[in-house]
C-alpha cells in the first residue's frame, strides 16, 4: 500500500512538471534568447532611424544646391551689356567682371515695382557664398560693391566661376570691356558643373552680324 502511495506522488510530480514546470537550465536559456531578440529589435531600429537621418539630410542638401543652382541660372542667363563709366576706364564700359571665386554683372531681372537693370555680385568668401546687389543707373557702383555683402549660404563648399570667351576657350578672370563672354560655367561642390549660355553675349561667328543692344549711362 504504501509503494502504491509514493508510486504516485511521483507519477503526479511528473506529470505536473510535464504540463506548466520550467527547469532554471530553461529558464536561463529563454531568458537569454529573449534578450538577444531584443538587442537584434533594438540594433535595427537605430540603423534605420540613421539611415532616415542620412537620407533627410542629403535631401536636404540636394534641395539646397538645387535652390542655388535656379537662382544663378535665372540671373546668368538675363544678364545685359549695360554701359557706364568704371573708374580707372577712360571710356565706358560692359559692366561684368568675374574671377574664379567672384562674379559682378548686370541682370534684367529687378524688382517689379521699379523694373529696368540691376547690378548683381557674388563672392564666395571663408566657407561661404556672398550676394549683393542694387538698382541703376548708380554713381556710386565701385563704391556700393565694396561695402558689406549678404550671406546666402554659410555652409555651402568651395564654388567656382570660368567664363567662355568669344572663341569658346573658358577664362579663369573676366575684366570690365566692350563684351560679354558667351557662358559662364558654375562648379558647386557635390553637383556637377553647369554651363549658363548669356543670349546676349558675343560669339565668334562665320560672317560678321550686328551686336546686340546695349544700354550706356555715361
Amino acid at each position: 500500500m504504501k509503494k502504491t502511495y509514493k508510486t504516485r506522488l511521483k507519477a503526479e510530480g511528473r506529470r505536473m512538471k510535464a504540463e506548466g514546470g520550467f527547469t532554471l537550465l530553461e529558464l536561463i536559456i529563454a531568458i537569454t534568447i529573449l534578450t538577444m531578440i531584443t538587442l537584434i529589435i533594438g540594433s535595427g531600429f537605430r540603423l534605420g532611424i540613421q539611415a532616415w537621418e542620412k537620407g533627410e539630410e542629403a535631401t536636404g542638401e540636394t534641395q539646397r544646391l538645387r535652390v542655388l543652382s535656379s537662382l544663378f541660372s535665372q540671373q546668368i542667363a538675363s544678364v545685359y551689356p549695360y554701359k557706364m563709366k568704371i573708374e580707372d576706364e577712360d571710356e565706358p564700359v560692359v559692366v561684368f567682371r568675374g574671377e574664379q571665386d567672384s562674379m559682378v554683372f548686370v541682370t534684367t531681372i529687378a524688382n517689379s515695382s521699379f523694373g529696368g537693370f540691376k547690378w548683381v555680385k557674388y563672392i564666395y568668401r571663408d566657407g561661404a557664398l556672398l550676394y549683393k546687389e542694387g538698382l541703376l543707373p548708380d554713381k556710386k557702383l565701385e563704391e556700393n560693391l565694396k561695402k558689406d555683402e549678404e550671406i546666402i549660404d554659410s555652409g555651402i563648399g568651395e564654388v567656382r566661376f570660368a567664363y567662355r570667351d568669344v572663341d569658346g576657350e573658358w577664362e579663369d578672370e573676366w575684366d570690365y570691356g566692350e563684351e560679354l563672354p558667351s557662358a559662364v560655367r558654375v562648379e558647386l561642390p557635390d553637383h556637377q558643373p553647369f554651363v549658363i549660355a548669356i543670349p546676349m553675349g558675343k560669339e565668334k561667328k562665320e560672317e560678321s552680324g550686328q551686336n546686340g543692344p546695349v544700354a550706356q549711362v555715361l
